[in-house]
């Protein structure tokens, strides 16, 4: 009973950013997916930022029932939501902000058990680098893939600003970076099994020319990398 309170605050916060989201995407949408309810004027734009802030509102009041530390977390999160939506998503700061927002799960847990210096020693903290590393480096590929489109949408990610060779380069440097860090968490052997074959699956993502692939493989890793985190504590 006691992980309700948590989960349900994590759920709420997400939730709102994806409202949030589609708030701010409203003049996108209605070229891009007029069938969504508020391009398709199912719902309006006020109420859609009403639900927004109750949802995120109620993520926050909850997360402060849980503990302090985790309230702070949780408040600083629900700002780089909102700040993604509005500014930052088709920015070269936007893969930064996604990823540190898909990493922050990991670290979560931790605060909700202790504080913010129990950060350093846990092997969360280990797991929230290898995936802000991977989710940041395939961002990246995935923008490379999107080029086209966000040229005409005008926006500024990483590929469009130091051109998609130099992005594509710096994107396997990251999930490169993100691999070494499989090694440090656990000596348990099924743990460092695992472990090899991930790295050995980054370095082929390395030499993937299709970013498309190669993006889609990185889901994969990152599966495994939970999965093999989950055994080594079992």
């Amino acid at each position: 009973n006691f992980w309700i309170l948590p989960i349900l605050a994590v759920f709420l916060i997400s939730a709102s950013g994806n409202v949030i989201n589609d708030f701010f995407d409203f003049e996108i949408d209605k070229i891009n997916r007029p069938d969504r309810p508020l391009p398709s004027g199912r719902i309006s734009r006020k109420r859609t930022f009403i639900f927004y802030f109750i949802l995120s509102s109620t993520g926050l009041i909850i997360s402060l029932f849980i503990s302090l530390n985790f309230f702070i977390f949780a408040l600083f999160n629900s700002i780089l939501i909102f700040l993604y939506s509005f500014k930052f998503k088709k920015t070269v700061l936007g893969n930064l902000v996604d990823s540190w927002l898909a990493c922050s799960v990991f670290l979560a847990p931790v605060l909700i058990l202790g504080d913010f210096s129990g950060l350093l020693n846990s092997k969360a903290t280990i797991l929230a680098i290898i995936a802000f590393f991977g989710n940041y480096g395939r961002e990246i590929l995935k923008d490379v893939e999107d080029m086209r489109g966000d040229k005409i949408e005008k926006a500024r990610t990483l590929p469009i600003v130091v051109g998609k060779k130099k992005a594509t380069i710096f994107g396997k440097i990251m999930i490169f970076i993100g691999s070494i860090f499989l090694f440090f968490p656990f000596k348990k052997l099924i743990y460092l099994i695992f472990a090899g074959i991930c790295f050995l699956l980054c370095l082929y993502i390395l030499t993937i020319r299709d970013v498309k692939i190669a993006q889609k493989l990185i889901k994969i890793v990152m599966f495994l990398v939970v999965f093999s985190f989950l055994i080594a504590i079992i």
